[in-house]
């Protein structure tokens, strides 16, 4: 019971949460940094990490593993929404895609180490070239299906978070 006041009494759940939110924002958008992600969404992965964490610390409460993937989870889908509009934001007002730098990179390693895959450069100089648009709608599926992807994976990085946490405690009980 006073594990449960201590919980919601804490600013450092929400806190928790927008740190995780905004990390999964900047290693989504801010460009060279979303090649993070291209290493198995670690970008996410470490938000949601960070954000248990910080929870955890903060408010110096216990969580299982379940109640961390839910938690991170949730900073995973406000870092999504968030994500997704900023870009929505800066391709529409700026015409700027995030990410693009990891498109742009393969490009002249393929030109760089196969010189005879020219028709693939070609292809992928075209990708890079043509303009984008977005309709409200290709917004919202875009949203969620960056939700279903993003979620769960910043979710194990909170699960990582309380086991890395228990297994110090289990060692340091053990000395």
């Amino acid at each position: 019971m006073a594990e449960d006041n201590k919980r919601e009494a804490c600013p450092g759940r929400v806190t928790g949460l927008a740190v995780g939110a905004l990390l999964v924002l900047v290693t989504t958008t801010v460009p060279y940094l979303t090649l993070i992600n291209s290493l198995f969404f670690a970008g996410i992965f470490i938000s949601g990490a960070f954000a248990a964490y910080y929870y955890i610390i903060a408010c110096q409460v216990r969580l299982t593993v379940s109640e961390a993937f839910v938690y991170s989870s949730l900073a995973g889908i406000a870092g999504t929404v968030l994500s997704v509009l900023v870009s929505y934001a800066l391709l529409t007002g700026f015409g700027y895609r995030p990410g693009i730098e990891g498109l742009t990179l393969l490009v002249e390693w393929t030109r760089n180490l196969s010189p005879e895959q020219d028709e693939l450069v070609r292809q992928l100089e075209t990708v890079l070239q043509a303009p984008v648009r977005m309709t409200f709608a290709e917004l919202l599926v875009g949203m969620a299906v960056t939700v279903f992807l993003y979620a769960p994976v910043s979710g194990l990085g909170g699960m990582f978070t309380v086991w890395r946490l228990k297994r110090q405690a289990t060692r340091a009980d053990a000395s």
